[in-house]
């Protein structure tokens, strides 16, 4: 675990991160008598395209789809565009 001080983390934020990002240790940081902990945590794995859509498949249909017109213009479903004058 790094332990510094609020100050010292001020002075070398960018180097403890990176630190912290290579190691994943733990960041223990002292302010006015009080510690806090920062917990590195992995990124998620990149979903290919086809895992996309096949999580967006396994949600089913949505439930207002069933009535969605698209050629109705009141549903409020639609964009509007108005050209500025010019």
């Amino acid at each position: 675990m790094i332990e510094v001080t609020a100050t010292d983390l001020r002075k070398d934020l960018f180097n403890i991160l990176d630190r912290m990002e290579r190691t994943g240790e733990p960041l223990r940081v002292s302010r006015k008598g009080r510690m806090l902990t920062l917990t590195p945590v992995s990124p998620r794995s990149a979903m290919s395209h086809q895992e996309k859509f096949d999580a967006a498949l396994a949600l089913g249909e949505r439930e207002d789809w069933a009535d969605y017109d698209p050629g109705d213009i009141t549903d409020g479903r639609h964009i509007e565009w108005t050209p500025e004058d010019n």
